[in-house]
């Protein structure tokens, strides 16, 4: 793996502060009401946010070697990555069923 400039380090720090700010800010605003932390995490992401995290994402893989060790199956970037738990969405009913228990939850 090659190291980060200082300079993209720095962008890497930045938007994870501007992230998880901003994130806990909403969480602390809205956490009585569901339906305003919603409609408030639709407006922090933005095309332009998704954008930045994408952008930061690039730039933190292209730290690591793509090319299979010899004899290897996965690259450096596979190995860090396997098993890594991903959010998945909902299903409608899932959603229908966490929404429902939320309301119940703020009466």
């Amino acid at each position: 793996m090659r190291e980060l400039t200082e300079e993209e380090a720095l962008q890497a720090v930045a938007f994870m502060e501007k992230l998880v700010v901003g994130l806990g800010s909403l969480g602390r605003h809205y956490s009585d009401n569901d339906e305003n932390l919603a409609w408030a995490l639709l407006y922090m992401f933005k095309p332009k946010l998704v954008n930045e995290a994408a952008k930061v994402r690039r730039m933190l893989f292209s730290k690591y070697n793509t090319k299979l060790a010899e004899g290897g199956d996965l690259d450096e970037l596979e190995n860090l990555l396997e098993g890594l738990t991903y959010p998945t969405s909902p299903t409608p009913k899932q959603l229908a069923r966490f929404r429902q228990n939320r309301l119940n939850k703020q009466r």
